[in-house]
């Protein structure tokens, strides 16, 4: 079940090659806290208050000139599941998701899909999920959407669905390569 959550840190979800993620960059800097309620299910459903923070370097170093800002290839994420039914979302254990697994597909200016690569939950029911996950990101209204399905090692797959808002910090402007406003000495 928090597998499910976890592909959301995030969420971020980011679906996009290694090459074209080197080119995505979020700013201000990070970390970058989004908290929501995520149903999630593997063989039990559970409402989980969720937690996603973001974590990564301010990357201003590499640009002329320098502005802050974290390069999506180098985030990494933590996903924290709590409350639910008796307390069982808990025991729902989603791995730390490095950097380098987490990538954007930018939709435009209005947002885009991160994607989290190779997400491992360990679940309270027999079995666990891993692979990856997927949240849609909209600017404008600066949350992150999860709706979708990590498989199953063995058992039934996990599901999550479930809108995590931005808490910290206020607003953050998702950029790639595509967008007017990206830097071109990034």
């Amino acid at each position: 079940m928090k597998k499910a959550i976890a592909y959301l840190a995030g969420s971020v979800a980011l679906v996009a090659s290694q090459a074209a993620a080197a080119a995505d960059y979020i700013t201000p800097e990070a970390p970058y806290v989004f908290e929501g309620v995520v149903a999630v299910s593997k063989g039990i459903s559970l409402d989980c208050d969720t937690t996603l923070t973001v974590s990564g370097p301010n990357d201003s170093a590499d640009t002329s000139p320098a502005f802050d800002h974290t390069d999506v290839a180098n985030t990494s994420a933590n996903i924290s599941l709590t409350g639910g039914t008796l307390g069982l979302c808990a025991s729902v254990d989603v791995a730390s998701i490095s950097a380098g697994d987490i990538t954007y597909d930018s939709s435009g200016l209005s947002g885009g899909t991160f994607t989290l690569h190779d997400v491992f939950v360990t679940t309270i029911t027999p079995g666990n999920c891993e692979g990856d996950i997927t949240g849609t990101w909209d600017e404008s209204a600066q949350t992150l959407t999860v709706s979708g399905t990590l498989p199953a090692v063995s058992g039934s797959d996990c599901t999550m669905n479930g809108t995590l808002d931005l808490v910290s910090p206020s607003s953050v402007d998702v950029n790639d390569s595509l967008d007017s406003d990206h830097n071109p000495n990034h």
